[in-house]
């Protein structure tokens, strides 16, 4: 088995996408993302891995899909997977790769919002942060589980301390999404990047990933480059697919701020110096703080080595409240930013 981090000479701008087993057949529903990597054209619709409002799920994801995205990222939950799985039935054409997020440890894309009733006063200043409209005041403050992903805008509005972000539990779903034909790929979210814990979780679904691509979603800063070298072996050497990297800069930041994506583009940057003076040879996807000015950013020579992007917030932000009639061409003219020669990704 040969360890993409072992060997001497660095990788060229355009990483490879050869396997770990050359010859282990690709299923055919991922070669049109796969292809999309080199070409630095992927993009991917970022559902939240803990919005599960499955007919809003199901709605943005056929919009982004008819606009051209090459994947669809949603909580491993069987009724989202059940609704989007549905509607991308609908499109003509290939279908964008279904990916599902799951958290390795105690994760920011993996909470929800508690209240504490006692100590609402019912002020109001919450509503109007909330990009999701998750949370309602008709008589009493009422949230929504299903369309809160936890982004944590409306703690520090709140004059009373009654809202609080808890971490959103998964794993009582892991097998059935997992199991479910529709599911083509898995993005594993962590925080601390342990190779032992990693190591841990694929020994565990070993059989239900064979055929699945993974991708490993995570901020760089403050670990150890032997551990984040370590932890992209580790899932390396149990798939015979492409290890995808997603570097995550400000997760959930849902702003339009032309600075947004730097965090994402800085820490890409570091990361593939790091990955070159070891022979490391990933592709590399930037997420967190992504909106429509990153596609600009990303004409710069310095950042021609990152395939593409992750868009969360300001993706279904950018649609949310938009009839399906317009929604999907909403969605293509985002895309498009990304997919154009002239700009962006080439």
């Amino acid at each position: 088995m040969t360890n993409l981090l072992t060997h001497s000479a660095p990788p060229d701008n355009n990483p490879t996408l050869s396997p770990r087993c050359p010859n282990a057949p690709v299923p055919e529903a991922l070669k049109p993302m796969l292809a999309a990597l080199p070409q630095r054209r992927f993009f991917k619709l970022i559902g939240g891995g803990s919005l599960t409002e499955a007919d809003k799920i199901a709605s943005l994801a056929k919009a982004y899909a008819l606009g051209g995205a090459d994947c669809i990222d949603i909580a491993p939950n069987l009724a989202v997977i059940e609704a989007v799985d549905t509607a991308l039935n609908t499109i003509p054409g290939p279908r964008p790769v279904l990916m599902i997020s799951l958290p390795l440890d105690p994760d920011p894309h993996f909470r929800k919002i508690e209240l504490a009733e006692p100590d609402c006063i019912r002020c109001g200043l919450c509503l109007p942060e909330c990009p999701t409209e998750a949370i309602m005041l008709p008589d009493a403050l009422n949230i929504s589980q299903a369309l809160c992903y936890g982004c944590g805008r409306c703690v520090p509005v709140c004059p009373t301390d009654a809202l609080s972000l808890l971490p959103f539990q998964v794993d009582s779903q892991i097998e059935a999404a997992l199991s479910h034909p529709a599911v083509q790929a898995l993005e594993i979210h962590s925080h601390y990047c342990d190779p032992g814990m990693l190591a841990t979780f694929l020994d565990r679904w070993q059989a239900l990933l064979h055929d699945k691509l993974i991708a490993l979603c995570f901020r760089p800063e403050a670990i150890p480059v032997p551990q984040l070298l370590d932890f992209c072996r580790t899932a390396q050497a149990q798939s015979a697919l492409p290890i995808l990297l997603q570097i995550d800069g400000a997760p959930m930041s849902g702003t339009e701020d032309p600075e947004a994506s730097r965090p994402a583009l800085e820490a890409a940057v570091w990361m593939a110096k790091q990955l070159a003076s070891h022979g490391g040879n990933f592709p590399i996807t930037i997420s967190g703080g992504i909106n429509t000015h990153t596609a600009q950013w990303l004409s710069e020579t310095r950042y021609d080595f990152i395939a593409g992007v992750g868009m969360g917030t300001m993706a279904r932000k950018a649609i949310w409240n938009l009839p399906k009639s317009t929604a999907a061409e909403a969605a293509k003219q985002i895309i498009g930013l990304f997919k154009t020669k002239s700009s962006g990704l080439r």
